[in-house]
């Protein structure tokens, strides 16, 4: 992958990770991955995509950890 598209990957996973700090929720980040799929923009696609999984992962974490105490 050239520079320039691992750029535009990171730009967007960041810009996905930002927009949950700020209170967009899981399902509409997902609703928005869909909108770049339809319009096969599929680097931008990339990167919010990592961002969901890393927020799911997380998520997962926190329950696992919760659980347990």
């Amino acid at each position: 992958m050239k520079k320039k598209d691992k750029d535009l990957v990171k730009e967007f996973y960041n810009l996905a990770l930002y927009n949950y700090e700020k209170g967009t929720d899981l399902e509409e980040l997902k609703i928005i991955l869909n909108d770049y799929e339809d319009k096969e923009m599929y680097l931008q696609c990339e990167g919010i995509k990592l961002a969901i999984e890393q927020i799911e992962f997380l998520q997962l974490i926190e329950t696992i950890i919760y659980d347990n105490n």
